[in-house]
């Protein structure tokens, strides 16, 4: 006697189709907060910054994993994107969102802020210094197309045009947007964790897997710092000064490494 199981099958794919449902359900909503996915332009952001990281990720694992088309594609991506959503929604702009008007007092502390991070970087680099893989670093450099030789046009870019893209695109867009539209609980998680999934796949074949841990766990704190230096000055510029004070302490390990050891690169 044969027993028909089609139906039972079908219920249990029903079932788990439900589940999976409910589930991201759960995943996009936040207590407290409006259910996302009612929200239509809070759901594009999501939707677009998420397949950008998902694409700038994809690049660098394919034969075009050069600093030089990589920042191109991050250029398009992360600026291109934005201020398309902008111009269609009619919701934000560049205006806006590195307006200077906010709350100058926490611009001013931003600016501080910027310094000590700086300084703080430098010391915690030399600290640490031992404990990195230096080879490792040297050759996850020129893996990425950064040489001496280019270093000069690369360390201008990554300070002023990689901090600004970088800020637009998970403060500006991703955080603030959502904030604005009173999603502030999930615009600080899902902005910083984005920000630290974006460096998990250029940071991964540099750095051992312990400092590697280390500084995702890292990324996901400062994302969190960033967004809470946008939120007080209800702008990007306070966490843009304090972008870049890190990036000009690691630009200038860059230099200590290409410049001063060229023996580990050659």
């Amino acid at each position: 006697m044969c027993i028909d199981t089609e139906p039972e099958l079908r219920y249990n794919r029903s079932v788990a189709k439900s589940a999976g449902a409910n589930l991201m359900f759960v995943l996009m909503t936040i207590q407290g907060e409006p259910v996302l996915m009612k929200n239509k332009n809070a759901v594009i952001i999501t939707a677009l910054s998420f397949a950008a990281c998902a694409l700038h990720a994809v690049m660098l694992n394919t034969p075009f994993n050069h600093y030089a088309y990589t920042s191109a594609l991050k250029g398009i991506l992360f600026a291109v994107i934005p201020l398309a959503y902008f111009a269609v929604s009619k919701q934000g702009g560049l205006k806006d969102l590195f307006s200077v008007k906010g709350h100058k007092k926490a611009i001013k502390q931003a600016l501080i802020l910027g310094g000590l991070v700086f300084a703080f970087a430098l010391i915690a680099f030399f600290a640490l210094r031992p404990l990195l893989d230096q080879v490792m670093i040297i050759d996850g450099l020129t893996n990425f197309g950064i040489t001496g030789k280019n270093y000069p046009f690369v360390f201008i870019y990554i300070i002023f045009i990689n901090a600004a893209l970088e800020e637009l695109f998970f403060r500006g867009f991703v955080f603030l947007t959502l904030h604005r539209m009173n999603y502030r609980r999930y615009a600080h998680i899902y902005s910083s964790v984005l920000f630290a999934a974006y460096h998990v796949s250029v940071l991964n074949n540099w750095v051992s897997p312990g400092v590697f841990a280390l500084c995702i766990a890292g990324l996901v704190v400062a994302g969190l710092i960033f967004n809470r230096i946008a939120e007080k000055c209800e702008s990007v510029i306070g966490s843009l000064a304090v972008h870049v004070g890190a990036n000009l302490a690691i630009n200038l390990i860059g230099v200590y490494y290409l410049y001063y050891h060229p023996e580990l690169s050659s």
